[in-house]
Order: structure tokens, then C-alpha cells, then sequence
């Protein structure tokens, strides 16, 4: 195949030399003459008018759309997740999410076949996952150590071993859809069991954390931070024990429902 422009007088112009239609040109000649184009040039194929039409039936009416709905994003779990993370960046979030499914992972074995050499072997892998959530690679290292730090005193602490240990109708990350007061509301319990005096517990794992002293009063102004997600679980959950756990401090603070308390 070749092709030829044309000059300002709208003229076809001749091949450049040297070139293999220019030495087939006395032959090839014919083939670029407007007539010979024309002649070669393929007719659409005709569609008879009314051909794509279809009869309907009398009376037919086309089906009214339904009507428009209305819907909005409920607000349920956006002010957890703004209370949680309101005091450090994405860094923070994206921590707070690995440590959480390792936690999980730790508790649906009940802690079988983990220690504190299994957890440093995968800091690797924790690098990985940071990275995926938008961590830097240059960071990532450095930050995978707070995810190790903190499933290593999960498994070191006394209460961080009772949390995770084997109970009677544990589930972790325990996604739940409940009728309130307020609409249906979805909670997500990071911990739920029962202990061995058939009491129900609810623990929320928090990634907090906090350098220097003063870590007591820090855990106690943390409490009072998460009292509006626990006063939810509260009225979600009759007679339910409500606890936060912070596994880089090995933390723990137990929150009472005040209307469950005798005067």
C-alpha cells in the first residue's frame, strides 16, 4: 500500500525518487488518478427506510420510571474512627489497621504457635502491608516496628493474653447490625467473649501512644475520650463489661456503665 499528498494547486504530487513506488510509477500512475479512486471505492450498502422499525401493539405505553431514591451515607462508625485518629496523622491509621489484623489473626488461632520470634519474623511482612496502605518505603521499616512492638506486649502482658486467649464464644472484628433508638446502627467489636464466669465482655483495642511519664493519667484522659463509643456499646448491650486495651503500653482501662451501678 502507498499514498501520495498533493500540492497547493490541490495536484497530486509525483513519488520521491529513490523510492520503489517512484520506479513502479509509470505502472503504479494509473491507480492514483481520481477516476481510478472513485471506481474503486466501495458504496455503503443501502438500508431500506422503516427496516429497524418494529410494529407495537395498540395501545402499548412505555413503563413510567420508578421513582428516585433518596439515600445519604449513614454516620455510623465516622466518629469512632474521627475520635480515634484526631491526634496523629495517616501513619497512625494505617498502623492501627495492620495491628488489628494481626491481633485478630493471633486471636483466632488463641494465641497457638505465637511468640515474640514469630512476631519479629514478620516484621517483613508488616513493611509490606504499610507500604500497600500509602507508607513510604524509606518509612515503612521504621513504622513496622510499632506494629511489632505491639502484638510482642499483647502476648508479654497478662491481660493482653487473656484477651487474646481462647474463650467460650470469642469472635474477633465482630461485625454486628443492630435496631436502636437512633435507626440501625452497625458496630464493629474488635473483641467479644465471654469469660469463664459467663460474663460477656467487649474490648476495643487502641493503638495509642504516649512518651514520657504521666502514662497512667494518659490511659485515664483516653478513657474519657472513648466514653461516647463505649455509652453506645453500653446501650446496644445489656450487661455487658466494657473494656479498652492499648497494646503499646500494655494499657488497660475498664469503663462502668454509671446506670448499672447501685446509688
Amino acid at each position: 500500500m502507498a499514498c501520495l499528498g498533493c500540492d497547493k494547486d490541490g495536484e497530486l504530487k509525483r513519488p520521491a525518487a529513490h523510492t520503489l513506488l517512484s520506479r513502479a510509477w509509470s505502472v503504479a500512475e494509473a491507480y492514483f488518478s481520481a477516476d481510478a479512486a472513485a471506481a474503486h471505492t466501495v458504496e455503503p450498502e443501502r438500508i431500506e427506510p422503516g427496516a429497524t422499525f418494529q410494529r407495537l401493539a395498540r395501545g402499548w405505553r412505555i413503563s413510567l420510571p420508578p421513582q428516585a431514591v433518596r439515600w445519604t451515607t449513614p454516620p455510623e462508625g465516622r466518629d469512632e474512627q474521627e475520635i480515634e485518629f484526631s491526634w496523629a496523622g495517616e501513619t497512625a491509621r494505617h498502623v492501627g489497621t495492620v495491628v488489628h489484623h494481626w491481633l485478630q489473626c493471633i486471636a483466632d488461632d488463641a494465641m497457638r504457635g505465637w511468640d515474640a520470634r514469630r512476631v519479629e519474623s514478620l516484621r517483613p511482612l508488616f513493611a509490606r502491608e504499610l507500604e500497600c496502605r500509602g507508607i513510604q518505603r524509606s518509612r515503612a521499616k521504621e513504622v513496622a516496628g510499632l506494629v511489632a512492638d505491639a502484638l510482642k506486649n499483647s502476648l508479654a502482658d497478662d491481660r493482653g493474653r487473656w484477651l487474646l486467649g481462647p474463650h467460650p464464644q470469642a469472635r474477633s472484628e465482630h461485625r454486628l447490625r443492630l435496631r436502636s433508638t437512633v435507626g440501625v446502627r452497625t458496630y464493629v467489636l474488635d473483641r467479644l467473649f465471654r469469660d469463664t464466669a459467663g460474663e460477656q465482655w467487649i474490648v476495643d483495642f487502641k493503638t495509642s501512644r504516649h512518651e514520657g511519664g504521666g502514662v497512667e493519667e494518659f490511659l485515664d484522659e483516653q478513657r474519657k475520650r472513648y466514653e461516647p463509643q463505649l455509652r453506645s456499646y453500653a446501650a446496644a448491650f445489656d450487661n455487658a463489661r466494657l473494656g479498652l486495651y492499648f497494646p503499646l503500653l500494655r494499657g488497660w482501662r475498664e469503663w462502668l456503665d454509671p446506670s448499672t451501678l447501685d446509688c
